[in-house]
């Protein structure tokens, strides 16, 4: 057990009594149950979430905190942003008064480890550059395989009778199994092959990238599989983010037939992205990542999909997909044109543009102006929207942007309610 100061084990302590005087306000329970009304598509309020993301160093700079040891301090980090994001960012978003201990897990990956070299940018963030470890003649057949995934529970139970010594009195210290799975085989071979060679690939060896794809699909299903098998899976229908949109709230799920202790596949968010197929044709896009990815999708009760992509003028391709309840808006659409195919088919997870608020001036009518269009744009064609500001990168040591960002955006879902 990791030994903690008196002084780091009060800091924690103090911080998690705020945190679970938050978490107990009733206006907390009442945002869940707006995420399980958006969710299931009922008229409402359009929810909004903020993803501050990279920007939290300049939010809640880690030479702020007041333990004096290093995972005393990551965990008071991880407390005082939920503090941070209550008092300042203001979205849709519960405080939960749950510390979750995740299981130790080994999953080895389907095939290759990758090779890239990171390079330092402005602001300390960094770069990432990947080079080729496929070769043009690769046996598609000896590189990617199912492997074998391993829980360590001993290593969990270790870890969770730490947190719970610590404040399991304050806050609910639980044990969560896994809760999150997607498929991105196209994103993640590019990593393995570069993104210009993969291009040509689809029209110079078309079949032997299919294959590469066919068994990376294989085996992400045979992992979730065993996973299922392992008994290790839980619900994500509650105070947690699916895809890259909203939270999983809902009272869909889990599905039919559920014991109320074995969660299968089935009772779960499943998510799907191709992001780097923005520039791809919808017949490519179908060939070389919808026809995988509706095979994954199809073990899920309901399913995100997209991401960073702009999918205004694909919509009839995600159509073919299984179970989609929401699908990803991202800055790139034509706000309009994704309003009109989407309809009230699916949640419009609208991805609002992140650089304006990292520009050197700050506008919010800028940002306001975007706002309004988005919603004209689903209230004409009868679209559930959310609002899922992610991809951020700074503030540019303004926080109060995003502050004020959020509480405009508040102001006119109100009003579009």
């Amino acid at each position: 057990m990791t030994c903690l100061s008196d002084n780091d084990r009060q800091v924690l302590r103090d911080a998690a009594k705020q945190v679970a005087e938050i978490a107990a306000d009733p206006a907390q329970e009442a945002k869940l149950a707006e995420w399980r009304r958006h969710n299931s598509m009922r008229p409402g309020k359009p929810l909004v979430l903020v993803y501050p993301e990279d920007v939290w160093d300049e939010f809640l700079p880690r030479s702020e905190m007041q333990c004096e040891g290093e995972a005393a301090r990551s965990k008071e980090w991880g407390l005082r942003s939920r503090l941070y994001m209550a008092e300042h960012i203001r979205d849709d978003r519960p405080v939960s008064a749950d510390w979750d201990v995740e299981l130790v897990i080994d999953d080895p990956g389907c095939g290759l480890a990758w090779n890239y070299s990171r390079h330092d940018v402005d602001g300390g963030r960094r770069t990432e550059e990947f080079q080729s470890v496929i070769a043009d003649d690769a046996d598609p057949d000896q590189i990617v395989h199912n492997r074998t995934v391993t829980v360590d529970h001993e290593a969990t139970q270790r870890e969770f009778d730490e947190r719970s010594e610590l404040f399991g009195d304050i806050l609910n210290v639980r044990t969560h199994g896994v809760r999150g799975f997607g498929i991105a085989v196209v994103d993640v071979f590019i990593q393995w092959r570069g993104i210009e060679k993969m291009m040509w690939d689809m029209i110079d060896r078309p079949q032997w990238l299919h294959r590469f794809f066919e068994l990376m699909t294989e085996s992400e299903i045979d992992a979730a599989r065993q996973f299922e098998a392992l008994g290790v899976l839980e619900c994500n229908n509650g105070n947690n983010g699916v895809g890259s949109g909203g939270l999983g709230a809902t009272d869909e799920l889990p599905g039919p037939g559920f014991d109320g202790e074995h969660v299968r596949l089935r009772d779960m968010w499943g998510f799907s992205t191709s992001q780097i197929f923005s520039e791809v044709s919808p017949a490519m896009h179908d060939e070389f990542a919808i026809t995988y990815e509706a095979k994954f999708l199809d073990l899920f009760g309901l399913n995100c999909y997209g991401c960073c992509e702009p999918l205004d003028k694909k919509v009839d391709l995600v159509r073919k997909l299984p179970r989609i309840r929401r699908l990803s808006m991202s800055p790139f659409v034509d706000w309009v044109v994704g309003a009109e195919a989407i309809g009230g088919d699916f949640i419009y997870s609208a991805k609002p543009q992140p650089s304006w608020l990292a520009s050197d001036v700050w506008d919010i009518d800028l940002c306001r102006g975007e706002i309004v269009t988005i919603l004209d744009a689903c209230k004409a064609n009868g679209c559930t929207v959310e609002f899922v500001l992610n991809s951020t990168l700074t503030s540019r040591n303004e926080p109060w942007r995003y502050d004020e960002w959020t509480d405009m955006v508040q102001e006119e879902v109100s009003r579009y309610a």
